[in-house]
């Protein structure tokens, strides 16, 4: 290797251990990037710059995330997110025995609407828990279950998600047709690790007696259908605007404007749902916008410089030829390394769209299809979240159950892992 990409090697170490010891991953990012650019010089550092700009103005991940976000922010404030919950979570008052695959389902359809796994949790949390700890389940069990719904993948079913608009942008094909391509895999990996956690947590709750003082109190008020349809209303508009093509009444829209236009139907009929707050939604709108763009796009600005760094080190094609010569590796790879970077840093978006960055333009050269290697990275990802005490979502759902996040982890770890094993496995036998 070149000495630049031995001085990649040492940065990313370096950047490893900074994210461990819980300095901002922003910052980590951005001055590892510094480091490599800094080693052309002042062209070097330009070049940097040039590139932070471009992403920070990108309309392509801009656009699809802040306006889901401010959607996201729509549902709270007339209460729609909540009537989807309630709708979703009544089945399971009278089947016991489905409370946790029901509950982590219920999860993970309400996270395909609101790309935040901390607000998934914290709409769902309250209602859910209760229900479950009615059920017979323990403090701990209950609160893993809301954590494997809320974190584990549901998001990428949602073409304004970063993963996918990611995705989207370096394979040139659209968001709907990536969304469609990666769910094979990621219902099997999803399904695999709820398997395993229904069966682990079914062998507890034998020890522990049902409490029905712990009924959610609004269990049994009347549901309203209308308010509770219109979270999926812009993931509706999205697909069938995918399945008509030139007849969808979204034709004329192209490329972000698409999801744009989705949204912000999804925030009309939110309007025509709850009347008096129609004051208060443009505000809410863009309140979301900006929450995005502090806590979502600034780390893709950061993940893709770095990775521009990396790019422009040497390194990636050092590493995408020795994957070459052992293609069953790029598998492995593509989701244990983005998965090591979830655990470490607690996000699920910078390491999915850094590995992205890294082997998506390779995929040809690793024998693997691109949409592939990019599912493998997001579900590793998000399952390194998922088990990352310095994950949001983990903080939100121990704070909902007063438990120990780790003792949460504790809960999760086994089931994310086969999943992972099995995810891994099924593209290195071409199952899926």
């Amino acid at each position: 290797m070149t000495s630049l990409a031995w001085l990649a090697v040492l940065d990313l170490v370096a950047v490893v251990v900074l994210t461990a010891m819980r300095v901002d991953v922003r910052l980590t990012l951005l001055l590892g990037a510094a480091a490599l650019f800094a080693a052309d010089g002042g062209a070097g550092m330009a070049e940097m710059l040039a590139k932070v700009v471009a992403e920070m103005s990108n309309a392509a991940t801009i656009v699809p995330i802040g306006s889901a976000m401010g959607f996201a922010f729509v549902l709270r404030v007339t209460g729609c997110d909540r009537e989807m919950v309630r709708l979703l979570l009544r089945p399971l008052r009278s089947a016991p025995a489905l409370l946790v695959p029901g509950g982590v389902a219920a999860g993970y359809l309400v996270n395909t609407t609101i790309v935040s796994q901390s607000g998934t949790a914290a709409v769902l949390g309250p209602i859910l828990i209760p229900l479950l700890r009615a059920g017979g389940l323990d403090a701990a069990t209950a609160g893993a279950t809301l954590l494997l719904g809320a974190s584990m993948g549901g998001e990428l079913f949602n073409p304004g998600a970063v993963e996918m608009r990611k995705l989207s942008d370096l394979t040139g094909l659209d968001g709907h047709t990536v969304v469609s391509r990666q769910a094979p895999l990621n219902f099997l990996a999803c399904g695999a690790a709820l398997l395993t956690f229904w069966l682990l947590a079914w062998r507890r709750s034998k020890s522990v007696e049902p409490n029905r003082a712990a009924e959610d109190e609004d269990g049994e008020a009347r549901i309203n259908p209308f308010k509770a349809s219109i979270p999926v209303v812009p993931l509706a508009i999205l697909f069938m605007d995918g399945a008509l093509g030139s007849a969808s009444p979204l034709a004329a829209f192209v490329g972000p404007s698409k999801i744009l236009a989705a949204m912000l139907v999804g925030l009309m009929m939110a309007w025509l749902a709850v009347p008096r707050c129609g004051s208060r939604l443009a505000p809410e709108f863009f309140e979301g916008a900006g929450f995005a763009y502090t806590h979502v796009i600034s780390l893709i600005v950061a993940a893709s410089t770095f990775a521009e760094g990396v790019r422009k080190s040497g390194l990636i094609q050092v590493t995408v030829r020795m994957l070459a010569d052992r293609p069953a590796l790029a598998p492995f790879a593509s989701a244990i390394l983005p998965w090591g970077l979830g655990v470490i840093g607690g996000s699920g978006i910078a390491p999915a769209v850094a590995i992205m960055e890294f082997f998506v333009p390779a995929a040809d050269v690793l024998g693997l299809d691109p949409v592939r290697i990019g599912t493998l990275a997001s579900l590793g990802a998000h399952f390194g979240r998922t088990m990352s005490p310095a994950a949001a979502v983990v903080v939100m759902c121990a704070r909902l159950t007063d438990e120990s996040g780790l003792r949460l982890i504790a809960r999760v770890a086994p089931p994310l892992l086969v999943g992972m094993a099995v995810m891994v496995g099924a593209t290195v036998l071409g199952m899926v």
